[in-house]
């Protein structure tokens, strides 16, 4: 129901333009060039220039303006008007030049402190720093070095020793002189010793001397621990029994038990099961195993000895590695526990095997040479061109193409010299003389000559065959017709006219040439001969010529006959050169004895194709870890001569990985703690206790392990979290009500470290944990411990880039948050300065009625409404759009019609059979135009065409009688103008 459209004529206009008077001559501008120094201007003493960025000094700058005339070009600039000559000098502002900053280098990074073993490369250290800002306007560059390394001191080879530990023997009691002084010393119990035999072991488990392994084996081993002989008050037990025995099926638990005896069974102490456990549980062994694929693929990789040698052209070290190879897959056996186990337990010897191939290298092949094309030029030195054209190019590592031009075609060029006298124009004498004016009776008077032209090949012999006439200089076509006179018997008859005379050196205009003819018939009397002679002046490049010698392009390298690389020479020649840029022969260059200063030869060299050639495969490293899944051993090779030339290029990949045999990675943990024990009390300090374990794990730190044998951890020395201090017991609290507690400690944070633009600046990372403070009551809160906080060095983090992330607009709101580089969303890293807006609803909000919050944050009116605003700019209230309303007949209460606003969307008030309101609204529910509108379109078309007739019929003059046509017909004339075609 709203207003329609305008047509489309009403939504364009057009007005004249460049109504100016045309301008013939305007001046042209170039480009500003670059802003230099001007040592005679003092500086500014501003600090920014247009741009914002700091200044130092002024410059000048300058543009290059000509005086251009349309449709021509450039001309003097007298042409162009002074007045509107623009500025070619301006001043200009000089940024101040920034130096390249960097960062002072990097820690060295440590060298292996322990020995290496036999055959390891040697390690180097390493350090860098970072540019913080870039050289800018001239500043100091930045320095080209950003890494430096160098070796690290030789380690010592290990020697392989280990220490081997035996059984501790019964526990002895301490001599009673030693422990006479302590409560107890005449009793038989208390602490005593045990001792334990300690030997030297090679790797291999043969019996070594000690001394080796004091020296390489580290410190020797406690042989003597303190313990305890129970006295009457400490719990006794019997021995452990035998572990029961497991009834075969795979992942079950075998148990042994011990009693209290005596007393002990009375005393609580003893009865505590975490403290002085009754049973332990075992599991069984597992013999149902499961293999899994764990791991990358390794690259492809060829057997041993597998190198094909090409076929064709044999360059030395010419071999591909090619064919095919296999790659490998690391197997990973599990238990029925899902426990990691030596995969010799699954009856693998580590790998999946898999077939591949390694594509082989295909060289560029290009076609034979060409055959020569003719010498550039038909007259004078110039060149002739062969050529090669591509046919494959070369891929996966193939022989590169010489240097191609746009069509993929490489040329061979070599100087040629074409004799000027090899193709000449030949004539044949004049026929004889036609004359064209037939008026006369005699036979004599102006007429026309003609005769052959044909170019022909020159010998020795003369002119021999017929050749196109392209071979010939088309400069130099003779004539194939002229005027000439056929004298009538009073006239004077002459000879034909002789050569034109040479003109002299050098062409200015000062000299002239002539040519001459001599009387054959004297005329009748009262008639006299022409002239003799005929002059015109030298005129250079027209009939007066200079001379000069010119040398050809440089040919390609020529070699040897059969060369394929190495020396060759490299030729041009010399040609005359006519004053208007044509060759001709080197006669006319001669007979001037002019200087000849050019060298026509020159050495040159075809560099030879070297393939590149590598080292051997190295040996397999070492695995990269000694237990896990994720160890890689890896074999390099070196460049031993890269590739020159057309030589096959090195490949890419220098070195190959493959994934090590899994072997099951064991370490000692720590159990959970228990509760935490008051003695006789309900609340405060008490103590809890743990029990270490034999964990099997992957060698990752996100797996936790799970507990086996204690046997599995016998060669490994108990540090728990890199403390040697083993603690299975502490105290702890049990907080009373109403008080202050401190929580546990938290994991441990990231590795934090010190970034700049991402890049670690190799001063190392930190971790943090906490303990949180609970306040149970807020009037003790002056009470309550601190929050503690701990710190940890750590090399394992990485630097990230933080970004702030935001939903789609749902209304007026939408989701923020901070996103870090490797896709985790996290709290904080994101700069507060920069966070993009969640809200944008309008302040103040827009609380009119029919108004609402645009996407802009600014209050509209909804549709049906207009806005009015106030003097600031902000909505005041929003008003009905009006629209007209014509009463019916049936209203019989108003006799005055009047028009008033009424809103289309509420409905009527009016009763039925008081009246009713109708609107002229052309459109339908649906959008679509009404029936009535075309009916009244139509008549109004109609009653258009109607007054158009009318009008047409009472403006048209009326018809004048025709008069009869004369039916003579007028004679036919035809002229004849001279034409011989006619």
């Amino acid at each position: 129901g709203g207003v329609q459209c305008p047509n489309s004529s009403a939504l364009q206009e057009t007005r004249s333009c460049n109504e100016h008077s045309c301008t013939v001559y305007h001046w042209q501008t170039g480009p500003w060039g670059q802003c230099i120094e001007d040592t005679s201007v003092s500086a500014f003493n501003s600090s920014a220039s247009w741009n914002g960025e700091a200044t130092c000094s002024v410059g000048m700058q300058t543009r290059k303006v000509i005086c251009v005339r349309v449709n021509v070009g450039q001309v003097g600039p007298k042409k162009c008007p002074e007045s509107l000559r623009p500025e070619s000098v301006r001043p200009c502002l000089l940024p101040c030049r920034k130096d390249c900053i960097v960062t002072p280098f990097s820690d060295w990074t440590v060298c292996p402190s322990s020995c290496q073993e036999g055959g390891v490369t040697a390690k180097k250290q390493t350090r860098h720093r970072v540019i913080i800002q870039l050289p800018a306007n001239g500043g100091r560059e930045c320095p080209d070095s950003l890494f430096e390394e160098k070796e690290c001191e030789a380690s010592p080879v290990c020697h392989s020793y280990r220490w081997k530990s035996h059984k501790w023997r019964r526990c002895q009691l301490v001599p009673w002189y030693v422990r006479q002084d302590s409560p107890g010393a005449h009793e038989t119990c208390g602490p005593g010793l045990q001792a334990r035999a300690i030997t030297c072991r090679r790797q291999d488990g043969g019996q070594a001397d000690i001394s080796e392994c004091l020296k390489y084996a580290g410190p020797l081993p406690p042989l003597t621990q303190t313990c305890q002989i129970p006295c009457q008050d400490d719990c006794q037990f019997t021995n452990w029994s035998k572990f029961s025995s497991c009834n075969g099926d795979c992942g079950g638990v075998r148990t042994r038990k011990r009693t209290l005896v005596g007393k002990s069974k009375k005393r609580e102490k003893c009865k505590n099961s975490q403290l002085y456990p009754l049973t332990e549980n075992q599991f069984c062994p597992c013999d149902k195993y499961s293999a899994q694929p764990v791991g990358n693929w390794s690259d492809c990789i060829l057997p041993e000895g597998k190198l094909e040698v090409l076929l064709g052209v044999k360059v030395q070290g010419d071999i591909k590695e090619c064919g095919q190879g296999y790659r490998y897959q690391a197997m990973a056996c599990y238990d029925q526990n899902n426990r990691l186990v030596e995969t010799a337990r699954c009856n693998s010897h580590g790998y999946i095997e898999e077939a591949c191939i390694i594509p082989c290298p295909s060289d560029c092949k290009l076609s034979e040479w060409s055959n020569w094309s003719r010498c550039s030029k038909s007259c004078g030195s110039g060149v002739k061109v062969r050529s090669k054209w591509l046919r494959e190019k070369p891929y996966n590592g193939g022989r590169p193409c010489p240097k191609l031009d746009h069509v993929n075609q490489v040329y061979e060029v070599v100087p040629c010299h074409s004799d000027c006298s090899q193709y000449i124009w030949v004539t044949e004498p004049w026929s004889v003389c036609k004359v064209t004016n037939v008026d006369l009776k005699e036979n004599c008077g102006e007429g026309v000559q003609t005769r052959k032209v044909r170019c022909m090949l020159n010998t020795v012999d003369g002119p021999s065959d017929t050749v196109e006439d392209y071979l010939c200089d088309p400069e130099e076509m003779p004539l194939g017709a002229r005027k000439c006179t056929l004298p009538c018997p009073e006239d004077c008859v002459m000879s034909e006219w002789g050569p034109w005379s040479p003109c002299s050196l050098p062409c200015n205009g000062s000299s002239v040439r002539e040519m001459s003819a001599e009387p054959l018939r004297q005329p009748d009397d009262g008639k006299s001969c022409p002239a003799a002679t005929e002059t015109e002046v030298c005129t250079l490049n027209k009939n007066c010529y200079h001379y000069d010698y010119n040398v050809t392009d440089w040919s390609t390298c020529q070699l040897s006959e059969k060369a394929v690389c190495g020396n060759g020479i490299r030729t041009r020649m010399l040609d005359c050169v006519r004053s208007d840029g044509k060759s001709v022969d080197l006669k006319y260059c001669e007979e001037l004895g002019l200087e000849k200063t050019w060298q026509m030869n020159t050495t040159c060299v075809v560099e030879c194709p070297v393939n590149c050639q590598l080292s051997d495969w190295s040996l397999w490293s070492e695995c990269s870890q000694s237990c896990g899944l994720t160890g890689k051993m890896i074999r390099r090779r070196t460049i031993n001569q890269p590739f020159q030339g057309d030589g096959r290029p090195c490949p890419s990949q220098m070195e190959q990985f493959k994934p090590c045999p899994v072997k099951p990675c064991y370490r000692w943990q720590y159990g959970q703690w228990s509760a935490c024990k008051v003695e006789d009390a309900q609340c405060g300090e008490g103590t809890r206790v743990r029990n270490i374990s034999c964990v099997v794990f992957d060698g990752s730190i996100e797996d936790v392990g799970k507990v086996v044998d204690e046997e599995f951890c016998g060669e490994i020395e108990p540090i728990i979290d890199g403390n040697k201090k083993i603690v299975l017991e502490e105290t702890c609290t049990v907080p009373c009500p109403g008080d202050c507690y401190l929580r546990e400690w938290s994991e441990w944070s990231l590795c934090q470290l010190t970034c700049v633009n991402g890049e670690d600046l190799g001063f190392g990372g930190i971790q943090v944990r906490s303990r949180a403070v609970i306040i149970q009551e807020l009037e003790n809160q002056h009470l309550c411990p601190e929050q503690a906080l701990e710190t940890r060095p750590c090399s394992d983090g990485q630097c990230y880039e933080y970004k702030w992330m935001a939903s789609p607009w749902k209304g007026s709101s939408r989701t923020v948050w901070c996103q870090r580089s490797d896709g985790l969303n996290v709290t904080g890293g994101c700069l507060v300065m920069r966070q993009p807006d969640a809200d944008r609803s309008c302040k103040p909000p827009c609380s009119q009625p029919h108004a609402y919050c645009t996407e802009t944050r600014t209050c509209s009116c909804e549709d049906g409404y207009t806005e009015v605003m106030s003097s600031d700019g902000t909505l005041e209230q929003c008003t009905l759009i009006p629209v007209v309303v014509i009463p019916t007949m049936e209203d019989k209460k108003a006799d005055v019609k009047t028009s008033r606003a009424v809103n289309p969307t509420q409905p009527s008030s009016n009763q039925s059979g008081r009246g009713r309101t109708w609107f002229l609204q052309p459109f339908g529910p649906d959008g679509r135009l009404k029936t009535w509108v075309y009916g009244v379109a139509a008549g109004a078309f109609v009653l258009l065409i109607f007054i158009v007739s009318m009008i047409y019929l009472a403006c048209k003059k009326p018809k004048k009688p025709q008069r009869r046509q004369n039916n003579r017909l007028k004679p036919l004339t035809l002229a004849y103008d001279g034409d011989a075609d006619m």
